[in-house]
């Protein structure tokens, strides 16, 4: 009798601790939590460990950065930056991890004068914008800098460049320009931005794909529990688990798209 009393209230004593485990505050690149990708690893995480998250604030990185520098966070994710690396140089997070990719496509203006076509291989599309001399408008986007870098170099692309400085709102200049430029594959399919005067070309290559990273806050700002669950949860992105749901993750309507990709197989935490 003694015996199941005790166990009695080591029940409720492990309960009452689960019941205070607070919420995994995260900070999450508006990319990730437009798609629905997030409340899927969420949903699998809390259903794993019993943890919740609590999704403090989405959107861009311009808007992410300034909210962790203020606001206590456990962990934050979003495309590889200065913005993600200041956060960690002024040790407000640790732990910078690669955990996915996404993709960046071409689009064009409806004149499509370098005559793309779908199904062509990121080379030869690139040849044929160049051999035709056509306009190529370059946005104030790091990611479209840093994807513009990568392809020039990797395919000796040197067309004739527009400059902008519009980082959104840019697809009216590449009617007007009748150009060629580069955009994020799951604003073109959710229509974040849309001109029904310009179409886009999706193409498979590692050229196109930039990496997002996950850190966690350091323990001098959050608890060592916080600490602790954030680091599960960073863990936890790079699972065997995590890294299928995005392989095998699409957009509604896009069955044959993967708007993400995973990380090299040998970084996988099994």
């Amino acid at each position: 009798m003694i015996k199941k009393i005790f166990l009695f209230i080591a029940l409720l004593f492990s309960t009452a601790l689960f019941a205070q485990t607070q919420p995994i505050r995260v900070a999450v690149i508006g990319g990730i939590t437009m798609s629905g990708l997030w409340d899927q690893i969420s949903t699998a995480f809390e259903k794993k460990y019993g943890i919740k998250t609590e999704l403090v604030i989405t959107g861009p990185k311009r808007i992410i950065g300034p909210y962790c520098k203020s606001h206590d966070v456990d962990l934050v994710t979003m495309h590889s930056s200065d913005t993600i690396a200041n956060l960690a140089a002024e040790g407000i997070i640790e732990d910078l991890t690669p955990w996915m990719h996404n993709s960046q496509m071409l689009i064009a203006p409806k004149t499509n004068p370098a005559k793309l076509e779908q199904g062509d291989t990121l080379q030869s599309a690139l040849q044929k914008i160049a051999d035709s001399k056509s306009n190529f408008l370059i946005h104030a986007s790091g990611g479209t800098f840093e994807v513009f870098h990568a392809i020039s170099m990797r395919y000796a692309f040197q067309p004739k460049i527009i400059f902008t400085q519009k980082a959104n709102g840019f697809l009216d200049q590449v009617v007007a320009n009748d150009a060629y430029t580069l955009f994020g594959v799951i604003p073109f399919l959710m229509q974040k931005h849309y001109d029904p005067n310009v179409t886009g070309f999706i193409i498979e290559d590692e050229s196109l794909q930039r990496p997002y990273l996950a850190a966690v806050g350091t323990p001098k700002r959050i608890s060592k529990e916080r600490y602790d669950n954030a680091q599960l949860l960073l863990q936890f992105l790079t699972s065997s688990e995590v890294q299928t749901m995005i392989r095998s993750f699409r957009l509604k309507g896009f069955s044959d798209t993967p708007v993400f990709f995973p990380i090299k197989v040998n970084r996988i935490a099994l």
